[in-house]
C-alpha cells in the first residue's frame, strides 16, 4: 500500500516523504522541511506586494534537501513554451511514484476550493498515469485522487505561478547514494543556510525585491504610513505565511537545539512571534500587528547575523 502524509502547507515536504518511503527510506516531513532552506529569510514581491518568509523556492529547496541527505535522483523540467514531457513521465510513473511540482492549484479541479486557488503552487506525489487521468496523493488532504490530463498540463506548465523557476517538472527515481552522519548532516545544512544569506546580501539592490528584516519592515511600512494592507496581503498572512513560519520555526528550533541552542531560542522566540501575528491579523488589529512584525524582522535579523558568524 502507498503511504499517505497529509498537509498542504507542507506539501512538497510530505509529498518528498511519501517518495522515499516508496524506496524503503522514513524520513520525515519536518526533517526535510528545514533541509529544504525554504523557510529560511524573507522575500519581499513589490509585484503583487506579498511577504514570503523564506528566500528560496521548493523547486530548488527539494533538490537541496536531498543532497544533504545523501541520495541522487533523476529531475526533469521542460520550457514553458515548450511541449510537456508526458511520455518520459509515463516512463518513469512505470518504475515508481514521482513528485510534481510546482503545480498550478487552479487547475487541480478535484480541489472544491480549485476555483480560488489560481497562481498558487502545489506539490503532489503521482503513482499512477493512463490515456486519460493522473493519479495523485495530493498532501493537502486528497489522498487517492485523479486528474483529467488537460488539466493536468495546464496545473503542470505553472505558468501563472510567480516565483516558478520550472515548468513541467518532476523528480524521481531516488537512491541512496552516501550515508551522512548526523553531525555531517548539521554541518552541510548550516552551511547551505549561510550561503542563502550569502545570495541576498550580494544581491544587486532593487525596491522590486527585498530581503530579509527590510522585507518585512516594507510590511510594517505599508500599515503604518502607506495605503494599509490590501485584501489579497490579508488572506495571504490570515490563511497561510503566519501559521506556516510558526511550524517551520518550530521544526528549525528542533533540529539546531542539539549543535546551536543559540539559533534555536532564536528560533523558538519567532515561532511564538508568528503564532502572535497570526492572531493579530485575524482579529484585524493593525496597528498592533506593525508593531509585533518589528520585533519579528528583529529577530529575522538576530538569526541571520548569528548563523553567518557561527
Amino acid at each position: 500500500m502507498l503511504s499517505y502524509i497529509g498537509n498542504g502547507a507542507y506539501c512538497y515536504a510530505n509529498s518528498l516523504s511519501m517518495l522515499l518511503e516508496t524506496i524503503g527510506e522514513k524520513v520525515s516531513p519536518q526533517l526535510l522541511e528545514v533541509l529544504s532552506g525554504v523557510g529560511i529569510g524573507a522575500t519581499w514581491i513589490e509585484q503583487p506586494k506579498l511577504l514570503f518568509f523564506g528566500e528560496v523556492v521548493p523547486d530548488r529547496g527539494v533538490s537541496h534537501a536531498l543532497e544533504l541527505l545523501g541520495y541522487e535522483w533523476k529531475e526533469i523540467s521542460g520550457d514553458v513554451e515548450g511541449e510537456p514531457p508526458l511520455e518520459e513521465l509515463r516512463r518513469d510513473l512505470e518504475c515508481g511514484p514521482v513528485l510534481l511540482g510546482p503545480l498550478d492549484m487552479g487547475h487541480l479541479t478535484y480541489n472544491p476550493n480549485a476555483a480560488y486557488l489560481g497562481g498558487s503552487d502545489h506539490f503532489v506525489l503521482a503513482y499512477k498515469i493512463d490515456d486519460n487521468a493522473i493519479y495523485l496523493h495530493d498532501p493537502a488532504g486528497f489522498p487517492y485522487v485523479s486528474l483529467p490530463l488537460s488539466e493536468f498540463v495546464l496545473a503542470w506548465k505553472a505558468e501563472c505561478i510567480i516565483d516558478r523557476v520550472f515548468s513541467y517538472h518532476y523528480w524521481a527515481a531516488p537512491k541512496r547514494k552516501d550515508s551522512p552522519s548526523e553531525d555531517e548532516i548539521f554541518a552541510n545544512a548550516v552551511r547551505y543556510f549561510q550561503e542563502i544569506y550569502q545570495a541576498s546580501a550580494s544581491a544587486t539592490p532593487n525596491s522590486e525585491v527585498l530581503y530579509g528584516k527590510e522585507a518585512i519592515l516594507r510590511v510594517v511600512k505599508r500599515i503604518k504610513e502607506e495605503e494599509g494592507l490590501m485584501p489579497a496581503e490579508i488572506a495571504h498572512f490570515s490563511y497561510f505565511a503566519f501559521q506556516l513560519g510558526a511550524r517551520r520555526a518550530m521544526d528549525y528550533a528542533e533540529f539546531l537545539i542539539k549543535n546551536a541552542p543559540e539559533l534555536a531560542a532564536i528560533k523558538e522566540k519567532q515561532a511564538k512571534q508568528f503564532g502572535r501575528c497570526h492572531t493579530l491579523i485575524v482579529e484585524k488589529n493593525f496597528q498592533v500587528l506593525a508593531d509585533a512584525m518589528h520585533e519579528l524582522a528583529d529577530m529575522e535579523e538576530k538569526f541571520r547575523r548569528v548563523i553567518c558568524e557561527s
